[in-house]
C-alpha cells in the first residue's frame, strides 16, 4: 500500500519541486545592497545552489556573476526559461532566453543587453542538425530526431536587437551570428575542466594508442557525428573507437547501430566521470579525439580530452575549435574521416608526439579556466563601460 502510494505520488512531487527550483529567482546573490547598479543574469540557477563539474555551463554562469560583482553590480540570477521579473530596475541584462523578448517588447529600455551565445546561431544549428537527420534517414530509413539538437525557440530578439553578442567558440561560431547581427560579436574560447596531468598521461600512453580514437559527447549522437564514426570504424577493424557519453535514451539510434556498437573494436563506456581513473585510462589508450559535429559552441568535451590527455583533435568546422594544430575534416562524411585518418597514419610516432604537445599547449593557454574568466571580463567591460 505504502509502496504503491510512493510510486503514484512521488513523481508528481518531484516534478513540482524541480519546476519550483527552476523558476526560482536568486536575488542579490552576493548581498551587495550598497551597490547601486544591478544586473540580471538569465542562464541557469543550479550552480549557485551546488557546485558541479557535469558541464562547463556551471562554471560559465558563476564566472559571469563574479565578474559583474567585481564591476560593482548587484547580481540577480534566473533560469533562461523560468519566471521573468520586472525588468525596469536593471542596468544590464546578460545571458539568453525568454527575458530578451520581454525586455524589448516592454516600455522601459534603459539597460545594456548582452547575449551570451553558447552555440552557433540557432538558424545555422537547426539547419545543420536537420540535414544530419536526413543523412541518417537515407542510411537507416528511420527518423532519429531525439539524436539531433533542434532548438524549438529561435529567440530572435536576442540575436538581432542586443547591444553585443559574446559567442562561445572560434571565428566559425562568431561568423554564424555576424551574418545577421551587425554590432559587435566577441569570440570567446570555451573553457574546460582540468583534472588530470596530461604530461603524466602522455608518459604512460599505451604503445598501440595510435590505433585508438575517442569520441566524447553527450546527447545528440547524430548531431555530434557519432554515426559517421561508427560507419568508419566498422570498416576499419584494425582501429579502435572508445565512446564516452552516448545517451541510452536515444532509442532509434541505438537500435539502428546495434551491429556497429557490438563490434569488438567499438568500446562504449557510457557516461564517464572525467575526474575518474577510468577516464585517465581511456586517455592513455588513445592518441586522437574525433568529433565530426555539425554545430557547437567551442566543444568543451573535445577540449577536455586535449587538456587532460593531450589527444590530437580530428574535428569539423562546426565544432568551432581552433588550436592551430587540429586535423580539420573537409566534410561530414565517411570519405573525409578516412582521409584524415590516412593522413595521421602516415605520421611517425615522433610527429604524433609533437602534435600532441602542440595541441595540449594551445588548449592550456587559450582554454584554461583562468583565460576564459579574463577574456569574458574584458568583453563585458567593453560593453558596459
Amino acid at each position: 500500500m505504502i509502496k504503491s502510494a510512493i510510486k503514484k505520488y512521488a513523481p508528481r512531487f518531484l516534478i513540482r519541486a524541480n519546476s519550483k527550483i527552476k523558476n526560482r529567482m536568486l536575488k542579490d546573490i552576493y548581498s551587495k545592497k550598497h551597490f547601486t547598479k544591478k544586473v540580471l543574469i538569465s542562464y541557469i540557477v543550479s550552480p549557485f545552489k551546488r557546485e558541479s563539474h557535469s558541464h562547463t555551463n556551471n562554471y560559465e554562469a558563476v564566472c559571469a556573476a563574479k565578474i559583474f560583482d567585481e564591476l560593482g553590480y548587484r547580481v540577480d540570477v534566473i533560469n533562461y526559461d523560468g519566471v521573468i521579473p520586472t525588468l525596469n530596475e536593471y542596468d544590464v541584462i546578460y545571458g539568453f532566453g525568454d527575458v530578451f523578448k520581454k525586455y524589448f517588447e516592454g516600455d522601459q529600455q534603459k539597460a545594456k543587453t548582452i547575449y551570451y551565445g553558447t552555440g552557433m546561431h540557432v538558424c545555422y544549428q537547426n539547419t545543420m542538425t536537420l540535414l544530419r537527420a536526413k543523412d541518417f534517414y537515407k542510411k537507416k530509413k528511420k527518423w532519429a530526431l531525439d539524436s539531433v539538437r533542434f532548438v524549438e525557440k529561435t529567440w530572435s530578439h536576442q540575436t538581432m536587437l542586443v547591444d553585443a553578442i559574446i559567442a562561445l567558440g572560434n571565428k566559425e561560431c562568431a561568423n554564424s551570428f555576424r551574418k545577421f547581427f551587425h554590432e559587435e560579436v566577441y569570440e570567446l574560447d570555451a573553457p574546460f575542466f582540468k583534472f588530470h596531468s596530461a604530461a603524466n598521461i602522455m608518459a604512460a600512453r599505451h604503445k598501440d594508442a595510435r590505433k585508438s580514437f575517442l569520441w566524447i559527447g553527450s546527447s545528440g549522437a547524430i548531431h555530434k557525428g557519432l554515426d559517421l564514426c561508427l560507419d568508419f570504424f566498422l570498416s576499419r577493424k584494425d582501429l579502435s573507437l572508445h565512446i564516452c557519453g552516448l545517451n541510452n535514451s536515444e532509442r532509434v539510434f541505438l537500435e539502428s547501430y546495434k551491429l556497429e556498437l557490438s563490434q569488438s573494436n567499438i568500446i562504449n563506456h557510457g557516461f564517464v566521470d572525467i575526474k575518474s581513473g577510468l577516464f585517465a585510462e581511456i586517455l592513455k589508450s588513445c592518441s586522437f579525439v574525433i568529433f565530426p559535429s555539425c554545430s557547437e559552441g567551442g566543444a568543451p568535451s573535445v577540449l577536455t580530452a586535449i587538456g587532460n590527455g593531450a589527444l590530437i583533435p580530428i574535428v569539423s568546422k562546426g565544432s568551432s575549435i581552433t588550436t592551430g594544430y587540429e586535423i580539420e575534416l573537409e566534410n561530414l562524411n565517411f570519405d573525409s574521416i578516412n582521409k584524415a585518418v590516412l593522413l595521421l597514419e602516415s605520421f611517425s610516432d615522433q610527429q604524433l608526439n609533437d602534435l600532441q604537445e602542440k595541441n595540449l599547449n594551445s588548449v592550456l593557454l587559450k582554454n584554461s579556466a583562468e583565460a576564459y574568466y579574463k577574456n569574458l571580463k574584458k568583453y563585458i567591460e567593453k560593453v558596459v563601460q
